[in-house]
């Protein structure tokens, strides 16, 4: 089933691994825009990676921090 999110947007928490990496690349490869935010940088430049592989839309990587 093909299901069509061009035009739409998604903000991923913990998005580098396990379901938020799912959610990521599944929501990418149907078109929406993704920004996903994790703690690790290396992880995250492996996801973005892994999501742009099959990614119709804009994908952005937010390094996020403790304070």
């Amino acid at each position: 089933m093909e299901i069509n999110l061009a035009g739409r947007s998604a903000v991923i928490t913990g998005g580098s691994k396990g379901v938020g990496l799912a959610a990521a690349t599944r929501l990418a490869a149907s078109g929406a825009d993704v920004a996903i935010v994790a703690r690790g940088r290396e992880a995250l430049d492996l996801a973005e990676k892994t999501i742009r592989a099959t990614a119709r839309a804009r994908v952005l990587t937010v390094q996020g921090a403790w304070l």
